[in-house]
């Protein structure tokens, strides 16, 4: 009976443990699979708006509204806020 009481206090212990461990990751895989749902929606987004640019950008293209390069860059940054690879751009509020 005394050597039960000794191990039982050790059982609970281990028993909070391995609940406190397997409950850490379950949480865990819960927020990653949320991490990924929102990368996914995030992903769509990103897909839907380089569509529609290029879709613009192509009519821009096929308007011939433009003489040279230097108008077709105009139009490009003006009406598709688009801005050459290692820009940096300041935003005003």
């Amino acid at each position: 009976m005394n050597l039960r009481k000794k191990f039982s206090g050790q059982y609970i212990l281990i028993c909070m443990f391995a609940f406190f461990i397997i409950f850490t990751l379950i949480v865990g895989v819960m927020v990653q699979l949320q991490n990924i749902r929102d990368y996914k929606e995030e992903i769509t987004t990103l897909k839907y708006e380089l569509d529609t640019t290029e879709k613009q950008l192509k009519n821009v293209k096929n308007s011939k509204a433009y003489k040279n390069d230097a108008e077709l860059e105009d139009l490009a940054r003006n009406q598709l806020g688009m801005v050459k690879e290692h820009e940096i751009i300041y935003l005003e509020k």
